[in-house]
């Protein structure tokens, strides 16, 4: 594991080449600290489950905006209007799945918890 400040040149640079392959990283957002693993890549949804441990709970994917939502996410017009209204935030907004990420991120019912995170480093990420 390698720790680096996120206030360095390279920070967001180092982090993304850690994600291509496959690495889960720790970010800060506005609330807390989030667990980032690309949603697209099994072995790397492998290794952010075995992390994280409790499957009860549901794993959300961080977005910078709501175009990079739509790419994952059906919005309809209840989502439409918290995404207009509260994001970027401290909320998830839960839609239907587009079925592009790991299934396993999805609920059983097939949706998905998208944020956008109220914080720089993490929509730059």
């Amino acid at each position: 594991m390698q720790i680096f400040s996120t206030n360095e040149n390279n920070s967001i640079k180092q982090a993304c080449d850690a994600l291509s392959h496959g690495e889960i990283i720790i970010y800060p957002t506005e609330t807390c600290y989030g667990i980032a693993a690309d949603a697209t890549n099994n072995e790397a949804v492998t290794k952010l489950l075995s992390y994280k441990g409790d499957r009860h709970r549901q794993v959300a994917i961080a977005v910078d905006s709501r175009e990079m939502a739509e790419k994952y996410v059906v919005i309809n017009s209840i989502a439409s209007n918290l995404y207009k209204n509260f994001l970027p935030g401290p909320i998830t907004v839960i839609s239907k799945s587009r079925h592009i990420v790991d299934e396993r991120l999805e609920s059983a019912e097939g949706s998905l918890g998208i944020r956008i995170p109220d914080y720089n480093f993490a929509l730059q990420l």
